[in-house]
């Protein structure tokens, strides 16, 4: 088994819809409820409960969303091989079909460590995220198979925060203005956050957003014929006279001598 993509308590609004009628390739999708859910199976629509999770094989239509004003979950594309086809056999695993768990929280915390994992690109990290991924599906065969109460482990809030915070970074870089106004958004002090997220990232969170505004703005310059103003406002810029300061410091040209060069 082999992990593409990872997302870690990824919250929506009352409006969000994740339709793909032909699946996403080869690739399957793990799904872990942490709010009541919709999902469309073999044509008919049910509401899932929260603490559930949905394996989608490979190529299967995939239709879930929000049910309520809030809606949150865990999630991987990975794919696999037969053998790992035997393994959920063997564990009593169903795909497509979703499934309530005795202790959600346990099968999340491994999801929090493996999306650690994937972001940071630390000596064995893949190595880490295999066994991890194994040891879920265990962990969810064992509790398929137990009848017993399982007591749930709480996440590290602290940690819960900083890979919420990493992911705005590099997925939402437009809603990030200030490394104060992160700290005050996550309840934490500047030099905490400063220290905290150095010792997770191997990367200073000032470096990680200079990284992630200049990408966007490049995209954007070589993609897009939009006015540097819009350019700005994508990228969390203050100004356009603010981005066209910072662009030439890091890449010794203008953002439109960049965009002649590069379109």
């Amino acid at each position: 088994m082999e992990i593409h993509s990872i997302g870690y308590h990824h919250s929506h609004g009352a409006d969000f819809l994740m339709e793909k009628p032909n699946g996403i390739g080869q690739a399957w999708l793990f799904l872990l409820f942490h709010t009541k859910a919709m999902v469309r199976i073999d044509k008919t629509e049910r509401i899932v409960p929260p603490n559930s999770f949905l394996l989608y094989s490979g190529e299967t239509p995939q239709y879930y969303g929000a049910c309520e004003e809030a809606y949150m979950d865990d999630w991987f594309y990975f794919t696999i091989e037969s053998r790992d086809l035997r393994l959920f056999q063997k564990l009593g695993i169903l795909c497509n079909e979703p499934v309530s768990l005795a202790d959600a929280g346990a099968i999340s915390a491994l999801i929090r460590s493996m999306t650690y994992e994937f972001y940071t690109p630390r000596p064995y990290h893949v190595d880490m995220m295999e066994l991890s991924l194994k040891q879920l599906f265990f962990q969810i065969g064992r509790q398929l198979q137990e009848t017993k109460t399982i007591v749930p482990q709480s996440p590290s809030v602290k940690l819960d925060n900083l890979m919420l915070l990493h992911y705005r970074i590099t997925h939402q870089i437009g809603n990030v203005r200030t490394v104060a106004s992160l700290a005050k958004d996550f309840s934490m002090s500047l030099s905490s956050l400063q220290h905290s997220y150095k010792a997770v990232f191997g990367e200073t969170i000032s470096n990680d957003i200079t990284k992630s505004r200049l990408e966007k703005v490049r995209l954007l310059l070589t993609t897009t014929s939009l006015p540097l103003r819009q350019v700005a406002e994508q990228c969390g810029y203050s100004s356009e006279f603010h981005l066209m300061r910072h662009f030439k410091a890091n890449m010794a040209m203008t953002p439109t001598e960049f965009r002649r060069k590069n379109r």
